[in-house]
């Protein structure tokens, strides 16, 4: 009875153990979520972005659209699931080696180009989806 007390001991403290280490993890991975969100805030990337697909928009209707795209896009949410995501996903070191990139002369120089890219890309990426679901749907029917 001695011995399956002590395994029973063992146990729990390992649980105890493991928890706590865990709940350390998590909170190590927050922060440094934390701190790569401030050096690459959603809000500015948002804002690269809408710049660049307000080009696709006639001129005349450029300040309008940038205005709603503001109003309407929830920053704060899409902020919360990409820090949710990011403690999901990444390492605390991977995090902090993204906040470092990012935070150094030649990670900022990507990231002001980085709407840039997404206004260029983007248009492709939608046409090609939009055209594999008409593949799809037309393939369905036969």
């Amino acid at each position: 009875m001695k011995q399956l007390s002590a395994v029973t001991t063992f146990a729990i403290v390992m649980c105890f153990a493991v928890t706590a280490s865990l709940a350390q993890d998590n909170a190590s991975r927050e922060a440094a979520a934390d701190r790569y969100l401030k050096v690459v805030p959603m809000s500015k990337m948002l804002d690269d972005t809408f710049t660049e697909i307000s080009k696709q928009v006639p001129e005349d209707q450029r300040v309008q659209f940038l205005a709603q795209m503001k109003a309407i896009v929830r920053v704060d949410v899409l902020d919360r699931i990409a820090r949710e995501s990011m403690v999901k996903t990444f390492t605390t070191d991977e995090l902090n080696a993204l906040a470092n990139f990012y935070g150094s002369q030649h990670g900022a120089s990507a990231m002001e180009k980085f709407g840039v890219y997404m206004g260029q890309v983007m248009p492709a990426i939608q046409q090609e989806i939009q055209s594999a679901i008409q593949q799809m749907d037309a393939q369905q029917k036969n």
